[in-house]
């Protein structure tokens, strides 16, 4: 069966494993609205915790085998702390956008360096007409011009990056474990956008507290996954 090539690789998806269960049911305690602050923000250190575990795979995986991905990986897991810091710790959510478009656009580079550059280039161009246009025509507010533009712009980059991975070529296991995570990222966010937009009060909207990582922390751990080694070995 496949096995690690890696034990500290093991050791780090099983800690992912483990964070995973008092994240959610304590994403559950703050849906039902009986949360305290002291364990939303043992919640976050937990969800923080689990994204450095990410980096931390990347790295060992790098380390052993030098390959690329890997390599790639690890700074797209820089990018994701840089803006997991701001949408877990602070109430910057557009900043924690903009700064996961750094990510996408080196995952691109991983999957499909030739599609880095028009999608970029598409997405910078979306953004510049959106602001533009929002701030000039309909005279919204700055940071809700930001905010629409930077979404927008990050919708085309993390469909590009999805796609890629059914393109890329990689082994087997890795591949399913790249197209997996994207997608499981991209059901994460269509949660985000549920809590950002659905009433408070709504089914929806308590649903989505709890999917949203749910799904983004399987979604990470498949990608930083996707970017080892593994061996083929019976035992």
């Amino acid at each position: 069966m496949k096995r690690f090539s890696d034990i500290r690789i093991f050791i780090l998806m099983c800690l992912n494993v483990a964070l995973f269960v008092p994240i959610i049911v304590l994403d559950i305690i703050q849906a039902a609205d009986s949360v305290t602050p002291a364990q939303g923000y043992a919640c976050d250190c937990f969800k923080y915790a689990a994204i450095i575990s990410c980096l931390l795979i990347c790295i060992f995986a790098y380390s052993r085998t030098r390959n690329r991905a890997a390599r790639i990986q690890s700074i797209v897991f820089c990018f994701t702390l840089a803006a997991d810091f701001f949408l877990l710790f602070t109430p910057l959510f557009t900043t924690g956008v903009l700064i996961f478009l750094g990510a996408h656009l080196c995952a691109l580079i991983r999957y499909r360096p030739r599609l880095a550059l028009p999608a970029g280039a598409g997405a910078a161009g979306l953004f510049t007409f959106l602001m533009l246009y929002l701030v000039d025509k309909t005279h919204a507010e700055m940071g809700d011009a930001l905010f629409v533009a930077a979404t927008l712009a990050y919708a085309v980059l993390i469909i590009s990056v999805t796609v890629s991975t059914f393109f890329a070529e990689q082994p087997r296991i890795n591949a399913l474990f790249s197209r997996l995570g994207m997608l499981l990222f991209i059901a994460c966010d269509i949660n985000v956008m549920i809590f950002n937009t659905f009433p408070r009060d709504g089914a929806p909207h308590t649903a989505a507290i709890v999917l949203m990582w749910a799904f983004y922390l399987p979604a990470q751990t498949l990608l930083a996954l996707s970017a080892t080694a593994f061996n083929t070995r019976k035992v």
